[in-house]
């Protein structure tokens, strides 16, 4: 039924859930959303659009990835959805005119986006002559949904992107996505929601081998083409602090999930490794590499510690001593922090 992103639908859950208490939707079910990438600029991820619905109305959510783009904001939104693409407003060569679109912010009866991270739009059924019900619902066709946006990237007014929500390239002679949506025919709660992801503290070298998983353009450690994942180089004792990111797929934090933070505390002897996780999140499994030597393997299972077993069931923070010297005097020392990370909702 879906493309499905786990980050994607922590990012609607929350402004969905706004949403209902504040529009006076009562009692009403929405079902799972059907997530995809907002896309600036043709190829830049700056954040997701979610469709889901009720028995009532189509619900479409606009989010940036606010961990990847902070000061990023809307300007305008525009969305249309209907069953045939030769109805979506255009010029003579095919192009979308997202201008002419019937759902727009700032239009009544839609509040303006102006310098928001997230919004919704409500689109009513009866606006595409749908009805739902138990024995029509299953047979309806697909809908096309397209969504475009302006982004304001540094939140200042002085960078702008056009980008469009979707997976499949449009037509024409300039680019523009659009996404496909099956009306879900279920008006009960929608199913638990389960999270379980790798996850890697963001540290100073990749062991990817392709430019395309190398967005920050790190140093490599070759040890791999394109598999996910950070290694830390600690040249000099002292505290230091990484972001834990979670599916972040060709190292792409904007395609991950931020779940917590690791604590390095190195004397030159010991390191104490710490992980805390943001609420809601929880540690399955932890490896750690530690060593004066460079990283030669990707396998957790051989990254060594902590001895005494990887499971730690289920905890928000985890903290364990490693040994860990310079013996050559030369490069420092490394360290590889994985985890297995998840909601609690999978069981």
């Amino acid at each position: 039924m879906k493309t499905f992103k786990n980050k994607a639908w922590l990012v609607f859950a929350s402004a969905f859930f706004l949403l209902l208490a504040g529009a006076g939707q009562g009692t009403a079910q929405v079902c799972e959303p059907t997530v995809w990438d907002l896309t600036a600029g043709q190829h830049y991820p700056v954040g997701t659009v979610a469709v889901s619905n009720d028995e009532t109305n189509i619900y479409i959510t606009y989010s940036i990835d606010t961990s990847a783009y902070p000061d990023a904001v809307f300007g305008t939104l525009h969305a249309w959805v209907g069953f045939n693409l030769a109805d979506v407003p255009a010029n003579p060569q095919g192009t979308p005119v997202p201008g002419q679109f019937p759902y727009q912010s700032g239009k009544d009866p839609y509040p303006s986006s102006e310098g928001l991270q997230s919004y919704t739009f409500t689109i009513p059924f009866s606006d595409i002559n749908v009805t739902i019900d138990p024995v029509t619902c299953p047979e309806l066709p697909k809908l096309y949904v397209v969504t475009h946006a302006e982004v304001d990237m540094d939140g200042t007014g002085g960078e702008h992107e056009t980008a469009f929500g979707g997976d499949k390239p449009g037509s024409g002679p300039r680019w523009w996505f659009y996404g496909e949506y099956t009306i879900c025919c279920t008006t009960g709660p929608p199913p638990p929601f389960c999270f379980s992801e790798t996850a890697y503290a963001k540290g100073t070298h990749v062991w990817t081998t392709d430019k395309k998983s190398n967005p920050d353009k790190l140093p490599t450690l070759g040890l791999t083409k394109n598999q996910w994942g950070w290694a830390i180089n600690l040249t000099e004792p002292g505290t230091s602090y990484y972001r834990i990111w979670a599916g972040a797929g060709l190292n792409n934090t904007g395609k991950g999930v931020l779940v917590g933070t690791l604590t390095v505390e190195w004397d030159g002897s010991v390191a104490t490794v710490t992980y805390e996780l943001l609420d809601g999140y929880y540690l399955e499994e932890v490896h750690i590499y530690a060593s004066d030597s460079k990283p030669t393997t990707t396998a957790p299972g051989q990254y060594g510690y902590p001895e005494g077993g990887y499971d730690v069931g289920g905890v928000a923070t985890f903290s364990t001593e490693v040994p860990l010297a310079d013996t050559d005097g030369t490069g420092g020392v490394w360290l590889i922090a994985h985890a297995v990370v998840s909601n609690g909702g999978c069981e």
